[in-house]
């Protein structure tokens, strides 16, 4: 997982105790002024962000939209982290009353009735992991697949966050075997929540992705293929109210006829298609601080 300032033990559990012990409107207040403050000071983020609205939005970079659309990422990030923090500790009837709506459940009813599971596919737009927190509440069977933080302890406390929901933690790494946990729970009808925008480990495959070349994982569209599961694109966003609403898309009507390379790069480019369209329309959610076309960097060993 890329290092970025707020990844250390001590912001961590920090942002945990504000959470826990101070109202709402004083944590999101202190969460929003923390992120203002690292933005006057995250030059490298600022500039990766402007780059990436840049394109998106079809502005220069200099463009006044895109300036406040980058202060305004930072501000809704503060937010992230507050909420992120905070919904684990509430009771299920709580986190419900932080959910306006979530449209496009009947998709995702009619793909479990099928019997082999579903593959939530997301990108780094909007606040994907509290929709876990509402998916439990409404029970189901929940998995999610994670990278692992930079150091041991952040890692183990956004774990904990997860499990205590209920919520099942499978985590991959560039082992061939890191599939085999996300095809078992498929195998028991269950929801397999995973990002599909970034490339961690430079094995993807290069698409046309707001209008540039960009390399695309290819573990979901092929778990999918492999499996029979539904390829569903869900997303969590916040609303002008400031509560959040859960959507989800029509599955991606995968191909696997013909040419195997040929059929997963049609497959990544129709998920492209989508996570364009929720990009465009709520940019100041987009969490993308590397410039698109070579956000790939190898992890350490």
């Amino acid at each position: 997982m890329r290092r970025h300032i707020l990844d250390s033990p001590i912001s961590y559990y920090a942002t945990f105790l504000v959470a826990r012990c101070l109202p709402l409107n004083l944590c999101r207040l202190l969460g929003k002024v923390t992120t203002l403050i690292i933005y006057t000071f995250s030059k490298k983020d600022r500039k990766g962000l402007a780059v990436n609205l840049s394109t998106a939005l079809d502005r220069p970079v200099t463009d006044p939209v895109v300036r406040r659309t980058v202060r305004q990422v930072f501000s809704n990030y503060g937010r992230y982290m507050i909420d992120f923090f905070l919904f684990p500790q509430l009771p299920p009837h709580k986190v419900k009353n932080f959910f306006a709506d979530i449209k496009g459940e009947e998709i995702l009813k009619n793909a479990m009735a099928k019997g082999r599971g579903a593959i939530l596919l997301s990108a780094h737009v909007g606040n994907w992991e509290v929709g876990g927190s509402l998916l439990r509440t409404l029970n189901y069977p929940l998995a999610v697949v994670v990278m692992t933080h930079n150091t041991a302890a952040t890692n183990a406390l956004v774990n904990r966050f997860r499990q205590d929901k209920g919520i099942s933690v499978i985590q991959v790494d560039q082992s061939p075997f890191s599939g085999i946990e996300v095809l078992r729970h498929l195998s028991n009808n269950g929801i397999v929540a995973m990002g599909g925008d970034r490339d961690y480990f430079g094995t993807g495959r290069e698409i046309k992705f707001l209008g540039k070349n960009v390399k695309f994982p290819v573990g979901p569209v092929i778990l999918a293929m492999n499996s029979g599961a539904a390829l569903i694109p869900a997303f969590v966003l916040k609303q002008s109210d400031g509560r959040y609403f859960g959507v989800l898309e029509e599955a991606i009507p995968l191909t696997d006829e013909g040419d195997r390379d040929k059929a997963i790069k049609k497959n990544l480019e129709m998920t492209a298609r989508i996570f364009e369209k929720y990009i465009r329309s709520y940019p100041d959610q987009w969490y993308c601080p590397d410039p698109i076309e070579n956000s790939y960097t190898p992890r350490a060993a």
